[in-house]
């Protein structure tokens, strides 16, 4: 039996979507994450929501559980809903040196001498 939906205002919906779109782009948030948090977005059950991405409900819990291995199809199933694909992101090595890379010219001679 589906559970009820509370009244949900749909605004603090709007937010949350917006925040899960700034940490995907961002890179701060996990596959596993990102996916619980769609799901609770879409204030659906796991049952319910597998069944609206055309997935199945054993697939959905290893990916909640981060223990999934889904293929890229899976991914952008669960995603599509949120206009979202599976792309490339940078590794969080890669930002890191990125990021030190960047505050390192920031504060280079030469840097600052262009200011």
């Amino acid at each position: 039996m589906a559970r009820t939906k509370k009244n949900v205002d749909k605004e603090q919906l709007r937010q949350r979507r917006a925040v899960l779109y700034d940490a995907i782009a961002r890179g701060e948030v996990t596959l596993q994450n990102a996916v619980k948090e769609m799901r609770a977005i879409s204030r659906l059950t796991q049952a319910e929501f597998a069944a609206h991405r055309g997935i199945s409900l054993k697939t959905l819990k290893e990916i909640e559980s981060g223990k999934g291995n889904p293929t890229i199809q899976t991914l952008n199933r669960i995603g599509q809903f949120f206009g979202l694909e599976v792309a490339f992101v940078r590794t969080e090595t890669l930002r890191e040196q990125t990021t030190l890379l960047a505050n390192a010219d920031a504060t280079s001679p030469v840097s600052t001498a262009l200011s």
